[in-house]
């Protein structure tokens, strides 16, 4: 598909208000049904962010409507992480450390790593702040976001390089005087967060540079992106949920776009699609979280995903939210299936560090 100069996908945005497809309509939730009908239905940036000019959507900000507020934090702190083991001639990456009211273990706070959503062209490190106060202050760890570059200035693998050489920074100064326990690590992170952590999972477990630090404790995925050559054609639920509100294929096939441009080759790579990586890539990887919306054209991937997890003898958990679009995660002030995620996302990860 070629794009429009502006990086928008050709086509014409409907007329407002925007109603859910017909197809969608008995599927999803009456709660976010409502909800879309009296926040979303004006609101071309989020529904059709595809064909709104990309300068625009980053200047709106990203941050979806339908999230609860911060929790208050002992402190937010923003950080620059130095490169190391990438290209030197690369900026340092922006990250932003929250550290939750309440005394700290004795060896060091437990650590969930965020990578936030946005398709790897949208997002930033704003974007998902509320989500990343909640898990520190349920989940009773720090929460460390990574601002990772963006495409299609930057496309792949630009992120996974940024998320990886964040990991090893953050392993590497694991310990009492940094205030972490390195030992207590998870990976986390929302749709192309969600890629990404899995992704980084497998390369931390086979790194050599790796080697150094303990094994990744736990990762945590909603909403992931697994496979880049999916299709309405070859998945179900890309099929199902082909013309799905916030998410439909025709604006996941542009996200592509943008951060695979040379396609071929690089849609089956696993450090872009970590559904083909290989099944002896999967030892020793960490147990697994994986949220996934029912009405998400991603869900599938999900479900792939934990799959080849439980195959390959990962103790996987995947919870599909009934009737759920692609955003619940966001959803959690206005939506009970939001705050559901929340709640068993968060607990996943306290489990994991304290059980």
């Amino acid at each position: 598909m070629k794009l429009n100069s502006d990086f928008t996908w050709p086509g014409q945005i409907p007329e407002q208000p925007f109603q859910i497809d017909k197809s969608m309509v008995d599927k999803l939730d009456p709660e976010y049904i409502k909800f879309f009908n009296s926040s979303l239905s004006s609101r071309p940036e989020i529904l059709y962010t595809h064909k709104v000019p990309l300068d625009a959507l980053r200047k709106g900000g990203n941050v979806l409507p339908g999230q609860s507020s911060l929790v208050e934090m002992k402190s937010t702190q923003d950080i620059q992480i130095p490169r190391k083991y990438t290209k030197a001639s690369d900026p340092p990456i922006p990250a932003r450390v929250f550290t939750p009211k309440g005394d700290k273990p004795e060896n060091g706070w437990p650590v969930t790593i965020w990578f936030h959503g946005g398709g790897w062209v949208l997002g930033n490190i704003s974007t998902e702040n509320s989500f990343c106060t909640h898990i520190a202050e349920l989940s009773k760890c720090i929460v460390i976001s990574i601002d990772y570059r963006l495409a299609p200035e930057d496309p792949f693998p630009a992120c996974v390089e940024d998320a990886f050489e964040s990991v090893l920074y953050i392993s590497e100064m694991g310990g009492p005087d940094f205030g972490i326990d390195n030992s207590k690590i998870c990976l986390a992170g929302s749709s192309a967060g969600g890629n990404l952590t899995a992704i980084i999972c497998h390369k931390f477990a086979s790194s050599p540079i790796a080697q150094n630090y303990p094994n990744i404790k736990f990762q945590a995925m909603v909403v992931p992106v697994t496979d880049n050559t999916a299709t309405p054609q070859t998945l179900p639920s890309w099929k199902e949920n082909e013309f799905a509100p916030q998410l439909p294929a025709e604006k996941m096939l542009w996200y592509r776009e943008l951060y695979l441009p040379n396609g071929g080759e690089d849609l089956t790579n696993p450090e872009s699609s970590p559904l083909f990586y290989p099944d002896d890539s999967f030892e020793g990887l960490p147990a697994a979280f994986i949220a996934a919306g029912q009405c998400d054209v991603l869900r599938s991937d999900a479900e792939l995903y934990a799959d080849k997890l439980q195959k390959n003898g990962v103790p996987t958990k995947l919870v599909v939210y009934k009737g759920m679009p692609h955003t619940v995660m966001v959803m959690d002030d206005v939506l009970q299936q939001g705050k559901d995620l929340m709640k068993d996302l968060t607990s996943a990860v306290r489990n994991a560090f304290y059980s």
